[in-house]
């Protein structure tokens, strides 16, 4: 993660470039980067419009790279089972997964979204592979949820830092 910070560090002068990289960095982060995002956070700290914009930019990044998961989960899902019921252990997996999904819903896969320095990649592939071919959660209500995690959890984040986690890190 330190060359992301440095490459932000660099080019936070520059708001298009320092928004255009926090917004790619965002959606990787969702799709394939399994690395918390709250570092891009740090840059907007005493500077409220600017931690605005940086955690807007963060929340729509990370929403666009699970929409991109929740329609490959669409896809694969039919794959995952017929493949998995070949083998009995990985069939009480995914049958257990898809019951998780279904009994957390929307507030579990939020909860999971807003804990600070979670990963995202594991909970958005869990919650959209094992969807039961959408029919556990829908595509516009994952997103809003996806979104408003990636806000709360900015939020959290940043209570966190007020009240002395900065200092456990330094």
């Amino acid at each position: 993660m330190d060359w992301f910070t440095e490459i932000l560090q660099a080019v936070q002068s520059q708001p298009y470039l320092f928004f255009l990289l926090l917004f790619i960095y965002s959606v990787l982060v969702a799709i394939i980067l399994p690395i918390p995002i709250e570092i891009a956070l740090v840059f907007a700290i005493g500077d409220i419009p600017f931690l605005v914009a940086v955690a807007l930019t963060i929340g729509i990044g990370k929403t666009v790279g699970a929409a991109g998961i929740f329609y490959l989960g669409l896809k694969v899902e039919d794959d995952i089972r017929r493949w998995s019921s070949k083998y009995r252990f990985i069939d009480k997996t995914v049958k257990a997964l898809i019951k998780f999904v279904d009994k957390s819903g929307y507030w579990g896969f939020f909860i999971l979204l807003s804990i600070p320095f979670m990963t995202d990649t594991v909970p958005i592939y869990i919650y959209s592979l094992f969807n039961e071919e959408g029919r556990l959660m829908k595509w516009n209500y994952f997103l809003l949820t996806n979104f408003a995690a990636g806000i709360v959890r900015s939020i959290i984040f940043l209570g966190l830092w007020n009240f002395g986690i900065h200092l456990l890190l330094q």
